[in-house]
């Protein structure tokens, strides 16, 4: 019997015969699993940063995310594990050796080295990672962070004054800049600011991308780092409230990323290692195949 060839047939056959392959497509989709990294960082600052009359405009500590893991947190840390996301302990650093010779030179001063275990997802769905160490600075300090309502906005606003560029001024210009921080600021106090914060940020589409944005938060003037003479004595008794004044250096970059690579970021006051590197599941050594076990039961 003749089947008789009909455009409309023929578009019915080509139809159905496109549907396995689609289904074996969609099923193939579900069944990938999701890629996990181990991402591990150090912060370290530079000790030696040239000392001149530069000042650095007002820029506010990095925003946080109502969804991230505050890797100083144990509520944040424990639920986060709930999304795949652990810290790893120590005898999983991979970096040991660079972190040793950053510690054995006098150039550099180790703020932080961790470790932590996420998934591979999209920007959108990835969770940031909030970070922070280094020092304490007690209530002594002043700080662009250290109220909502001070200079460029609430704390832990994305707001800025100006960029976060140095500029050079002359005394005058100086001291007016330094006044009218120390006047908008009202002299209160803070509880605490940590020497450095922020967040980083590991995403996958096709390649590998690292957000950075963190400040490290340094005084002003440093008495120790002047030479001990009458000249200097005098000008550290005129600028004491430099010692006192914290300014915020940030480093913000976005970077693409190979997985197995070290990368290096960095301003003129501190640095960062990343080293990001596929997580691949052990094999449970302790399991036992079914076989082996049928003959043992009862």
């Amino acid at each position: 019997m003749k089947i008789k060839s009909t455009p409309g047939f023929l578009l019915l056959l080509a139809a159905l015969a496109s549907l396995p392959a689609t289904a074996q497509d969609s099923d193939a989709d579900a069944a990938e699993p999701v890629p996990r990294y181990d991402v591990e960082i150090v912060v370290f600052k530079n000790v030696q940063v040239p000392s001149s009359r530069e000042f650095a405009l007002p820029v506010t500590a990095p925003a946080r995310d109502e969804r991230m893991l505050d890797l100083s947190s144990p509520e944040s840390v424990t639920a986060a594990a709930e999304f795949d996301y652990r810290i790893l302990p120590s005898d999983e650093f991979r970096l040991i050796d660079e972190v040793a010779r950053l510690v054995e030179s006098p150039r550099y001063e180790l703020l932080l080295h961790i470790a932590w275990r996420q998934p591979g997802l999209e920007l959108g769905e990835t969770m940031p990672i909030w970070i922070r160490g280094g020092r304490i600075f007690g209530q002594e300090y002043q700080s662009i962070d250290s109220r909502p309502g001070s200079l460029g906005g609430p704390a832990g606003s994305d707001a800025t004054v100006g960029d976060q560029s140095t500029y050079s001024f002359d005394a005058q210009s100086l001291d007016s800049l330094q006044q009218q921080l120390l006047d908008r600021q009202g002299q209160s106090s803070h509880r605490g600011l940590y020497e450095f914060e922020g967040k980083i940020t590991v995403a996958l589409s096709r390649y590998l991308h690292t957000y950075v944005d963190l400040v490290l938060r340094r005084p002003r003037l440093v008495a120790d780092e002047l030479p001990s003479n009458p000249i200097q004595e005098q000008y550290l008794a005129t600028r004491a409230a430099d010692t006192r004044i914290l300014n915020n250096h940030r480093l913000r970059e976005h970077r693409r990323m190979r997985s197995k690579n070290l990368h290096y970021l960095d301003n003129p006051e501190f640095a960062l290692l990343i080293l990001i590197t596929p997580y691949e599941a052990p094999e449970d050594a302790d399991a036992v195949p079914a076989a082996a076990t049928a003959g043992t039961s009862g």
